[in-house]
């Protein structure tokens, strides 16, 4: 019998005589992502605190994909947000309902105020490992003074402008699957005029921030 062989033979009877066969594993395995779903849901109400920084230029779709080609540092944000769920579906999906305030400092020197739903799912395949929420936001959201990026300049003021604009901001959340009521934070937060509907805007400030939110 060679080696490998033999390393199969024991491997197979170590499992058969401890009772762990492939099948206890596999479902060892999804109960870990499950019961951290169900840690998670047991504690429908969450808050965050927040800092992060605005980038003064460039749009949306173009930052996303290349983060370095924005101006960062005009405004240094910080908040936070208190958050309920309000239901899972389909097993991977959830609905949470957020209060959000934020203040920026440096150029623009105002309050950030939002209510949103945030649609989230977490059926990632290495929940096991590590539980990760992916969510997307809509809502309103209202500023006490606009950034610069949407006031334009005094001698090129922006034509369209508006204090209210939609609350896109997808966010990633990261925790240990026996703890998902500790979650790291990473928003992109980003005011939306969608496609003009707020007052013929069609793009608005974006920020990237960091946060730490925990579920009680």
């Amino acid at each position: 019998m060679s080696s490998l062989s033999r390393v199969c033979v024991f491997g197979l009877l170590a499992m058969f005589l401890f009772g762990a066969t492939p099948s206890a594993f596999a479902q060892q395995s999804v109960s870990v992502a499950d019961r951290a779903r169900e840690l998670a849901d047991a504690r429908p109400w969450a808050g965050m605190i927040f800092a992060g920084s605005s980038v003064a230029d460039g749009k949306l779709r173009d930052i996303m994909v290349a983060p370095w080609t924005g101006s960062w540092g005009d405004d240094t944000l910080a908040g936070g947000a208190v958050s309920y769920r309000l239901a899972r579906f389909w097993k991977f999906f959830m609905l949470d309902a957020e209060l959000g305030g934020a203040y920026r400092f440096g150029d623009t020197e105002g309050g950030e105020f939002w209510a949103a739903g945030y649609l989230r799912y977490d059926g990632f395949p290495w929940t096991n490992y590590v539980y990760t929420t992916f969510g997307l936001s809509m809502g309103p959201d209202y500023v006490t003074r606009l950034p610069r990026v949407e006031r334009g300049t005094d001698a090129r003021p922006e034509p369209n402008q508006s204090r209210f604009l939609n609350f896109f901001s997808p966010e990633i959340t990261f925790a240990l699957p026996d703890r998902p009521d500790q979650e790291i934070a990473i928003r992109y937060m980003h005011r939306s005029g969608i496609f003009g509907t707020y007052n013929g805007v069609y793009e608005g400030a974006n920020s990237l921030i960091v946060g730490f939110r925990a579920r009680f």
